[in-house]
This record gives structure tokens, C-alpha cells and sequence, in this order.
């Protein structure tokens, strides 16, 4: 426990932006100490802040504003950053930190020993448009349905708005997502847009509406190079990107975070809950609770590397190759010391493994320059690195999710235990364990254990609660390894299957309470399999 005690208050600025970065200054200066924050409303902002949001609402960043808001280079707001900080208590209970605009609001990078607890994030100007259909037109031919919606005067929008992006619409009765999907949208003006659904099932006069304005931006809490991070009691309302991303870190435990909408509002982060690459050690989530985000709830992996150039047969420049670049915006590159997998990324087999002699980080050119112990094949072409040393143990316990978009529980690591979570009302499968190569996150999972889990109405219409795959186009052979799934119960009636398993060696499925549309288990392209029910091939 810290027994040196300070509190905010101490600290007092002309601006809040002001009073937290002399009181960050001072724990630099001051380890191992704790920082009280007084309960009360903050005002976390900046003129670049306000700036982007300005731009990104009037389309001045294009429609899928990401291109330019998610990259390296793009400038942006930091808010309460602990950087070079050890030891630091970020205590915070019955405080609200309220953004105003688009920006970065807590950074625990660069750091050590760091606890953040106790306050919630939200916005001034939420980073999504809301509001309820005020007018339903008849169906037409098509089977289609145009609505007006009428948004919220908190929130007005532009003719340039972004509206493309993700949608939600939701029952205000029973608060669950409406099945009738969004076609379209077209501006009125500020405050109407007429909505194209593509039937009119659970639609109604005051169904709700929910319209993003961003993809990919900075996340509500970035972890970055940190050491030993915990995250206590923290609420996240809205966030233009993820809520946590961690990255390049080592030891991270999760009690009790929220990223749930605020009142009133049945929408949260625009996209994934929490996102982990490239982490070491445990990465632990416990009893946390997941409602109305925009993608997955967790997403745990690391990154596929492609070879762009050769130096002799041990020495070459590896590059990252996912579409948006990684989700921190910083380079993934490995430690001298690391194991690296080469792996053909069409079919996902295994070529190699490597260790890391030398490694030379280029973030300018955005690659890396490595040399490792023993030559490569002398066409790498369509093959792929990843450091397997930089993958975490994964423990996801007692969480819940409802209502949101994609996969809940997204994993792509080794030595992983998913138990006692329910998810409830999901639009992809509660649990997905897979490498997905198209991508380019890895790596092919391996020591999973999925029981006593609860998956409540998961999975879209062509797929299952519980699925374990390579994605891949041409995935072949079984490069997941010992997958045990039991003691589950799924529920499910509108998906095929409840438990989907393909390209694995090493299957154990017990005790599971199954209901699903039409075949309970299904197994293919796996050996070494051990199921005590049934199962299609």
C-alpha cells in the first residue's frame, strides 16, 4: 500500500486539462504514491480535440474517417497520461471524466506498477448520433421499409456526417436489438434522417436509433509498454474507438470495468470493448460487464508479419500487414530473445520456428529488420512471422455481455481459461477461437478451456454459440491445439449449430446443455476427439 497520499485538489490549475497534468508530473517525480481525485465532474478537452471532432462530423475526414483519424501520424489529445510513472494509485471513486471531443482520455503508457480506479469516462457531444423513428412508411415491394427518425438536439448532424458506418436500432421495451437491419440512411437535416430497414420487424413508433460517426479512432484508455497494470472499477459510456487497448505490455489485470451505455442510451463504444495485442504474462478480466458496444467485447491476439525483403538467408524486413495498421497506431516489432512461427497464410500450416538474434525497429517505414538463428525457406512468398512469445495467458471470468455487435469473446492465444460469463442477445458467436488470416491476427490457438458458460440467444444466422476454426481461405490440417469445451449451456434456437469445432488437434466436449436450430455439436478436419454427445461431421 502507498504510504505517500495526495489529492487533486493540491494541484488546482485554471483548467482541469491543467491540474491533472501537474499533479501527473508530480507522481513522475513521486513514486509509489496515491493520487485522490475528488468526487465532481472534469473536463477533459483541448482545442485539437474539439478540432477533430468538428472535422470528423463535417466529413472533412471522408465518410470512413478512419483512413485518416487511425494512423501513426494522425495528432491527437492526450488526456491524464502516467507516463514514466511508478507505483501510482489512481484512486477516482464518484468521478466522472467528461470529453469534449475526439481524443486519447487516459494513457497508462511507458509506466510501472500503475492502479486506475473508480471513475467513469463519457462525452459532451456523445461520438454516435441517437434517436427514435417518429414516422413509419408502408412496406414496398422489395419488402423494404423508409422511417424518419428523429435525432437528439444534444447531438445535431451535418450533410457531411459520416452514416455509412454502424448502425443500431433498438426496441425501447424490451431494450433488445431490433432483427430488421439498416439498408440506409439519408440526411433531412440537423435533427431527421429518413432510416431504409430492410423489413419492418420490431419496428415501431420510439424504436431507437443509433447512427456511429467514427470506425477506428483513439481508445477511452490505451495500455502501452506497461508493466504490471490494474484497472479497477472504471466505466466507459462512449468512446469514437475502442474502450481499453492494450498493447506491448506485460501483466494486465481487469476487476469490475463497465462499458455499458449511459442512461437513457442503449449504445456504448463504437467499436470493440477491449482489444489486446502483442501482451505478456496474464491478462486476466474479471466480473466485468459488456453492454450495446459496436464490436467484439475482448480481442486477444497478435500480429502476422509478411516478408518484404531478404539479406542473405537469416536476415529480412517483416511488416504488419492488417488493413488499419495496429490498434495502438505504434509498430509491432519483436524482442531479441522471441520465438517466431512461420506459417503459410492461406492454409494456416506451420513451416518453422525461429528465435530473434538481432532486431532493428523502423517506425518510420513502418517494418522491422530481424535476424534470426537459422535461414528461411527460399521463397517466402504467401508465408508469415508472428512472435509467439508475446502472447498472454488469458483468463475471461465471470463477465457479461448483451447486446452488441460481433463476436463477445474473441481469442487467438495459447493457454486460455473462459469461464462462468454469460452473453445474451450477441450478433456473432458468444465464444470464437480462431486465427483469422484475412486479417493478418494470429496466432493459431492452442490450450483453450471453454466451461460453465452461459450463451443466451449468440450467433448469426449461418453460424454458432461457440465456434473454433482457422479463417482462412484454404485452411487445412489442424494447426489449433487441445480444445476443451464443457459443462456449457447454450441456447441459441436461430443458429445452425451450438458448438462449431474444424482444424483441431486434441478435442474434449462434455456436459454441455445444447439448443440450436439444427445440429447440437459439430466436428470436421479434427483428430484426436472426445465428445460424450452426438456429433455431426
Amino acid at each position: 500500500m502507498n504510504e505517500n497520499k495526495v489529492y487533486l485538489s493540491s494541484f488546482k490549475k485554471d483548467t482541469d486539462m491543467e491540474t491533472f497534468a501537474a499533479a501527473m508530473e508530480y507522481l513522475r517525480e513521486h513514486p509509489y504514491t496515491t493520487l485522490v481525485v475528488e468526487s465532481g465532474t472534469y473536463l477533459l478537452t483541448s482545442e485539437l480535440a474539439r478540432e477533430t471532432y468538428e472535422k470528423a462530423m463535417s466529413g472533412e475526414y471522408g465518410e470512413v474517417n478512419q483512413w485518416t483519424m487511425f494512423t501513426p501520424k494522425f495528432p491527437y489529445t492526450r488526456g491524464i497520461c502516467f507516463a514514466g510513472q511508478k507505483g501510482t494509485r489512481f484512486e477516482a471513486y464518484g468521478v466522472t471524466l467528461m470529453v469534449d471531443g475526439f481524443m486519447e482520455p487516459v494513457s497508462v503508457r511507458d509506466c510501472q506498477d500503475v492502479e486506475i480506479c473508480g471513475f467513469r469516462i463519457d462525452h459532451v457531444k456523445k461520438p454516435y448520433s441517437r434517436g427514435v423513428i417518429t414516422e413509419m412508411g408502408a412496406l414496398d415491394e422489395k419488402g423494404q421499409c423508409t422511417c424518419v427518425v428523429t435525432l437528439d438536439d444534444d447531438c445535431p448532424v451535418q450533410e457531411g456526417s459520416p452514416k455509412t458506418l454502424r448502425h443500431k436500432s433498438v426496441d425501447p421495451y424490451t431494450l433488445a436489438n431490433t432483427r430488421a437491419k439498416v439498408l440506409g440512411v439519408q440526411y433531412v437535416d440537423a435533427h431527421h434522417y429518413k432510416v431504409t430497414y430492410s423489413s419492418n420487424e420490431d419496428l415501431k413508433i420510439g424504436t431507437e436509433f443509433y447512427c456511429c460517426h467514427t470506425y477506428h479512432s483513439r481508445p477511452a484508455i490505451l495500455i502501452e509498454n506497461a508493466l504490471n497494470t490494474k484497472i479497477t472499477d472504471v466505466t466507459i459510456h462512449s468512446q469514437p474507438g475502442m474502450g481499453i487497448v492494450g498493447n506491448r505490455s506485460e501483466n494486465i489485470l481487469v476487476q469490475r470495468l463497465s462499458i455499458v451505455p449511459s442512461i437513457g442510451h442503449h449504445f456504448s463504444t463504437n467499436t470493440d470493448g477491449t482489444h489486446f495485442t502483442s501482451i505478456k504474462g496474464l491478462l486476466r478480466m474479471e466480473n466485468c460487464t459488456f453492454d450495446g458496444i459496436g464490436d467484439d467485447f475482448i480481442n486477444v491476439h497478435n500480429y502476422y508479419h509478411a516478408v518484404i525483403k531478404r539479406e542473405g538467408d537469416t536476415t529480412c524486413w517483416m511488416q504488419e500487414k492488417t488493413p488499419t495498421g495496429t490498434h495502438a497506431q505504434s509498430l509491432d516489432y519483436p524482442d531479441v530473445g522471441d520465438t517466431l512461427e512461420l506459417t503459410t497464410v492461406g492454409t494456416m500450416q506451420l513451416i518453422d520456428t525461429y528465435k530473434v538474434l538481432a532486431c532493428e525497429p523502423m517506425a518510420e517505414d513502418w517494418m522491422c529488420k530481424v535476424v534470426l538463428d537459422h535461414p528461411l525457406p527460399e521463397n517466402t512468398e504467401g508465408l508469415v512471422l508472428a512472435d509467439v512469445t508475446r502472447l498472454p495467458r488469458v483468463e475471461v471470468i465471470g463477465c457479461h455481455a448483451r447486446c452488441h455487435h460481433a463476436r463477445s469473446i474473441l481469442i487467438k492465444s495459447r493457454n486460455v481459461l473462459i469461464e462462468g460469463n454469460t452473453m445474451r442477445d450477441v450478433a456473432g458467436a458468444g465464444v470464437y477461437v480462431a486465427p483469422e488470416a484475412w486479417w493478418y491476427e494470429g496466432v493459431a490457438p492452442a490450450d483453450v478451456t471453454i466451461r460453465n458458460n452461459r450463451i443466451i440467444n449468440c450467433g448469426s444466422t449461418f453460424g454458432g454459440a461457440i465456434m473454433v476454426l482457422a479463417s482462412s481461405e484454404q485452411a487445412k490440417g489442424q494447426c489449433i491445439k487441445n480444445i476443451v469445451i464443457e459443462d456449457n449451456i447454450i441456447e441459441c434456437p436461430r443458429v445452425p449449430f451450438g458448438i462449431s469445432v474444424s482444424n483441431t488437434d486434441g478435442v474434449r466436449i462434455a456436459r454441455n446443455q445444447i439448443i440450436a436450430r439444427d445440429k447440437a455439436i459439430v466436428i470436421k478436419d479434427s483428430v484426436n476427439v472426445e465428445c460424450d454427445s452426438p456429433f455431426s461431421e
